[in-house]
């Protein structure tokens, strides 16, 4: 899957029922309490974003080692699923 793109979890995370507010894929600024994918001076930046502080960031080459990377994140943790 380390082709997976930005584009593709715009389809991916709707459909297996992420919660909209826990996630952002375009940059965090002024996100909380999500994960965030952005892009850093270094790289696809993966982290969580909390009181506007980056927790357990990680940096990657490219756009599908970082979009692999955030999905697994996304899964491992079920508090981003959308409540039913």
């Amino acid at each position: 899957m380390d082709d997976l793109t930005r584009a593709d979890l715009e389809n991916v995370l709707p459909r297996e029922g992420f919660a909209p507010d826990s996630y952002r894929l375009h940059g965090g600024i002024g996100a909380n309490e999500c994960y965030v994918l952005d892009l850093g001076p270094a790289g696809l930046e993966v982290y969580y974003s909390e009181r506007g502080m980056k927790g357990s960031l990680r940096v990657f080459r490219t756009e599908g080692e970082a979009c692999t990377y955030f999905l697994e994140l996304l899964r491992r943790d079920l508090t981003t699923r959308r409540q039913q």
